[in-house]
């Protein structure tokens, strides 16, 4: 079992008009397709349907809005996730969405707590980036929503990035369905009931039957042009959120009852309930990115990079099984993964998550007391890129947290067992020596101090010198920091 004083050491080498309001208990704040939607769906041919779609690679832009002063908001990893859940569910479908740049945060107090959609669609129409799908996540509840979406050629944005996707963060957890919905909607996708629920015995409401031939004095049907205008989604007409099997009945014009279908992801069924589109649903959406003159067809013009996949967790290096370290002040090390372009960790005290975050490095320097002092803990990886947001963690590593640290830390090994720096526990706040052992006589030796961000503190170099070279340290903030010295080839930190 390796003891460390204190940490490792390393070689140096979205317009309001076009929505309608919600009632309390509307989850979504889409509102009914307009008639270019409608004309859109009624103008395509679902007589023919691919067995093995080609894939239709998408790429999104994931804004996060914060309070003004940086604080709630959600974490970048359960923005991921839900872009993992979606590609989930959009597969059969041959819809693939991926993440090219970084996530985007907004600090906005009103943008975070929003009660109407005026601050949401001037943030949209300010902050998309075009030829992207964009989702905003924030907090929707002062506006009984789990989210809403744009149909193409509406909302703000320019022509190549108009309207948008905006999800609550209490919506937005891994295996719910509303992003999918709204996703759905963003493609050209109405509601099951849409136009139906308002008045389901109504003349121009979905009639229940599919026969276009019904005789006198019944109606024949008119489900490709009435309700959301698909054939193969059965007429609905509940617009609230309910469990499956419904007990609710209804009887449409022609006196048949109506029996929806909880499977479909544009119903208002539970999420435990829906995991489908149908065949024309995904004709339609299909046809909305096609080609670059389709409705969103923007998305496609720019192809998508190439990201290895990405398989195995990170390698784990230190903290090692056993390790001891203080509990404010430790570094986190693993190895690069091929292909990856960000890793997320995660450090666990029991089975329970303390901290969890995403970094572009290979480290991550902890120096909150987010760890419990004097307590086991366990950490682990995942390695990401843009295409690839479902992969795997390493195996747990477990080590201990010890005690807080106060004053200057400086790592304590030694190099092939020759060089020693000491003392590595310095008071803070005043000027020390700094005692290297080992080194080869009579040969110049170039030393430096670093923080924990890399950044050179202070450096020496030594020309005059013999076996035990003492260093004048300046006065110090506490932390750890790191000295890496130089003699000959051989380069120590």
């Amino acid at each position: 079992m390796n003891k460390y004083l204190f940490v490792f050491c390393t070689i140096l080498l979205f317009s309001g008009s076009l929505l309608a309001q919600p009632t309390q208990h509307s989850p979504c704040g889409t509102p009914p397709a307009p008639e270019s939607v409608r004309e859109f769906i009624q103008s395509l041919d679902y007589s023919v349907q691919p067995e093995d779609p080609t894939r239709i690679n998408i790429p999104v832009t994931i804004h996060i809005v914060k309070a003004t002063n940086g604080s709630g908001g959600f974490l970048e990893n359960n923005a991921f996730l839900t872009i993992c859940d979606l590609n989930q569910r959009m597969a059969s479908a041959g819809l693939f969405f991926y993440v090219p740049g970084a996530v985007r945060f907004i600090l906005s107090d009103a943008l975070y707590n929003p009660v109407d959609y005026g601050p949401l669609n001037t943030m949209i129409s300010q902050n998309n980036v075009a030829r992207t799908m964009n989702i905003y996540y924030t907090n929707l509840g002062a506006m009984s929503l789990c989210g809403f979406a744009f149909y193409p050629n509406t909302g703000p944005g320019g022509t190549q990035n108009n309207g948008a996707v905006v999800m609550s963060f209490a919506c937005s957890q891994p295996n719910g369905t509303t992003l999918t919905h709204e996703v759905g909607h963003f493609f050209n996708l109405p509601h099951t009931f849409d136009q139906t629920s308002n008045n389901p015995t109504g003349n121009n409401a979905e009639r229940v039957t599919r026969n276009f031939n019904e005789p006198a004095p019944r109606l024949s049907a008119n489900c490709n042009t009435e309700g959301d205008n698909f054939c193969d989604t059965p007429a609905d007409f509940i617009d609230n959120r309910w469990n499956c099997p419904t007990g609710i009945i209804q009887l449409d014009i022609n006196g048949d009852r109506f029996r929806p279908d909880s499977s479909y992801y544009m119903s208002y069924s539970s999420d435990q309930c829906m995991s489908r589109f149908s065949d024309q649903q995904v004709t339609a959406m299909r046809a909305t990115l096609t080609t670059t003159n389709s409705p969103r067809g923007y998305l496609t013009i720019n192809p998508m990079p190439a990201y290895p996949d990405i398989t195995t967790g990170a390698a784990l290096i230190s903290p090692a099984t056993a390790d001891t370290f203080p509990g404010n002040y430790i570094v986190f090390r693993w190895n690069r993964t091929p292909g990856a372009t960000a890793y997320q960790i995660k450090i666990l005290l029991f089975n329970f998550s303390v901290l969890d975050t995403i970094t572009t490095d290979t480290f991550y320097i902890n120096q909150a007391r987010l760890i419990r002092a004097n307590r086991e803990h366990s950490w682990q990886v995942r390695a990401l890129n843009g295409a690839n947001l479902c992969t795997p963690y390493s195996n747990r590593i477990f080590f201990f947290a010890g005690a807080y640290i106060t004053n200057v830390g400086i790592p304590s090994e030694s190099y092939n067992n020759s060089w020693m720096v000491y003392p590595t526990l310095l008071e803070s706040g005043v000027s020390q020596a700094l005692n290297v052992d080992g080194i080869t006589e009579n040969t110049p030796v170039a030393a430096e101090l670093r923080d924990a961000w890399g950044r050179i503190v202070q450096k020496w170099a030594v020309e005059e010198n013999h076996d035990r070279p003492k260093l004048t340290l300046d006065p110090l903030a506490p932390g750890l920091y790191y000295f890496h010295i130089q003699q000959n080839q051989h380069r120590k930190a």
